[in-house]
């Protein structure tokens, strides 16, 4: 999925989801505009189900609610006498398949007690008083589905003081910032976050700006972290942080996956599911002062080599765009080649002229045919081989980023998620993978559609794949190849590549993220003879530009690498280390 797509479905989460995980039932009088549309739109975005199967579920342990005079949208939703610091259970039904919520037609029990549905897919229980003990939850569908699970809660976390100070501290956006707590947690598998008050769509949320591992109890955060948020925007303004008055927010979570759960918890008819616990602290602060820079939604480099190749790259703010000096391992995903050496080209010319009272008018039409010898299965899959190779030492010399065995990543269970293309080699079309690898990306509708998500849980294929094959990238490369006109009347293979990697973080509660997603296309094609081409491998990556395609791909990297690290992305994703 494109960068572009991705922001526009965070957008229409957001507005779905009014920023929260939470709703009541109530209708509650002074919602913003843009909240009254998210109410509106999560309504509309609803469905009921007794099909567990069907089901990406969320469930959540907090151990003390943030200070409600934030006056969030989220904080709208609780229910009538919810306090700071009251401990809250949540569960949320999300379409595993599809844009969407769920409720379900069945029971929810926490504790043997009836969890209130409140709307937007999601059953809440609240507690006045603090627990230790895990709570039990009992799910039941009126097809007969069961599950049945425990939410074990976390140990508060304190604030100790921000920048030095304990009462309604100063926060300067132009300065790195200082914060001193009590995470009150030993487990290395424990994130720890922190937010502010932005507002965006109409509607006020906590818009979080930096995670780090609990670490000594004080971490210094760098200023560029404040412009890299995960709410963002591409205009001036947008998801800014509320001058003034604003509260600062806390949070340790830990992530329970599936995989780590004991027989005890029936989990197993979910499609997907991930156990949330989290401690929230809150603190009143004044933020004043101007980013360096509006806040960042991506970092974008596009330009063309001497070699008359454009690129164009794109990677997200560095919340979720993961810097190279993070990885270590990567595996191939998907390398397929799809090329089009057949062309006809029609010209038509109109000459008219009058003879006394009579038009005439000619007509004349030049067909020109646009031909690629049909090569061998060899041919094409040399030409994959050497551009995976080079790929391979592109990476190991300048990033010191080591690939696993492509059978590592297509051997993995949920590799069959992916997009499988027919293999085809003849005068009109040719279509080949390296390694009977399988398409990633879709490539239309039907399939974008097909596979859209609403799942926010860890457990999804992408994650599964990397855990399995042991990787913290995957590589997608797509080749396309059309047969064109070049120079002086020559013939020419047009080269096109787009390539993405996703990525994730050990360190990061095996963080989500992005490394980077591009595109090369050659200006001009080489022109090629076609019987050095049916009988030298070479000849053929040479009229494919082979040799300026990956010198392209080093560049336009390394022009990426220099931008994430004077935009600070290695300091905002080292911070607490």
């Amino acid at each position: 999925m494109s960068y572009k797509m991705k922001k526009i479905l965070l957008l229409l989460l957001v507005a779905l989801f009014s920023l929260g995980a939470v709703a009541q039932k109530k209708k509650n009088k002074g919602l913003r505009l843009g909240e009254k549309f998210g109410k509106l739109t999560t309504k509309i975005m609803t469905s009921k189900t007794d099909d567990l199967s069907k089901v990406s579920l969320r469930p959540t342990v907090i151990s003390g609610v943030y200070n409600l005079d934030s006056n969030t949208s989220e904080a709208k939703y609780f229910p009538k006498g919810t306090v700071e610091g009251d401990y809250v259970v949540s569960i949320t039904f999300m379409k595993n398949k599809g844009i969407g919520l769920i409720e379900l037609d069945g029971s929810i029990l926490c504790d043997g007690k009836e969890m209130e549905y409140v709307g937007v897919g999601s059953y809440i229980a609240v507690f006045n008083e603090p627990f230790t003990a895990p709570k039990t939850i009992e799910i039941s569908s009126s097809a007969g589905g069961k599950a049945k699970f425990t939410l074990t809660p976390l140990a508060p976390i304190d604030i100790i003081s921000v920048n030095g100070e304990k009462y309604l501290p100063i926060i300067d956006l132009d300065e790195d910032l200082t914060l001193e707590y009590d995470a009150n947690t030993s487990n290395e598998n424990v994130l720890l976050k922190v937010s502010l008050i932005t507002k965006v769509i109409g509607a006020v949320a906590f818009n979080k700006f930096a995670d780090f591992s609990p670490g000594n109890g004080k971490v210094t955060i760098p200023k560029e972290t404040l412009s890299n948020t995960e709410i963002s925007g591409g205009t001036k303004n947008t998801a800014n942080f509320v001058k003034g008055e604003n509260f600062l927010l806390l949070e340790k979570e830990i992530i329970t996956e599936r995989e780590d759960l004991d027989e005890s918890q029936n989990v197993s008819e979910f499609a997907s599911l991930s156990l949330y616990a989290k401690a929230y602290a809150s603190i009143p602060v004044i933020v004043r002062g101007n980013q360096e820079e509006r806040i960042i939604s991506a970092i974008r480099i596009a330009g063309e080599t001497e070699n008359n190749v454009g690129f164009d790259l794109h990677k997200p703010n560095a919340n979720t765009g993961i810097p190279f000096s993070r990885g270590s391992k990567f595996g191939l995903a998907s390398l397929t080649l799809n090329v089009k050496p057949y062309k006809i080209e029609t010209e038509t010319n109109e000459n008219s002229w009058s003879v006394g009272n009579t038009k005439y008018t000619r007509t004349t039409t030049i067909t020109t045919t646009l031909e690629f010898p049909q090569l061998p299965d060899e041919h094409w899959d040399y030409l994959l081989e050497k551009f995976y190779q080079d790929v391979v030492k592109i990476f190991k010399e300048d990033y010191q980023i080591d690939f696993v065995p492509v059978e590592d990543v297509t051997n993995t269970e949920d590799y069959n998620t992916f997009f499988v293309d027919e293999t085809v080699n003849s005068n009109v079309k040719v279509n080949r993978t390296y390694k009977n690898t399988n398409r990633s990306n879709p490539k239309n509708l039907v399939e974008i559609f097909g596979n859209l998500s609403s799942n926010l849980t860890n457990d999804t294929p992408l994650l599964r794949i990397m855990k399995e094959a042991d990787v913290d990238g995957l590589v997608n490369i797509d080749i396309d190849l059309q047969i064109g006109q070049g120079k002086d009347n020559t013939i020419v293979l047009i080269p096109n590549i787009s390539f993405s990697i996703r990525g994730r973080d050990e360190q990061k509660s095996n963080k989500q993220a992005t490394y980077v997603e591009g595109m090369l296309v050659s200006k001009t094609g080489n022109p090629f003879n076609s019987n050095m081409v049916k009988a030298d491998k070479n000849a053929l990556l040479k009229a494919c530009s082979f040799s300026e395609l990956t010198e392209a791909f080093r560049l336009s990297l390394a022009a990426l690498r220099a931008k994430e690290i004077e935009m600070g992305y290695d300091k905002i994703w080292n911070i607490g280390e």
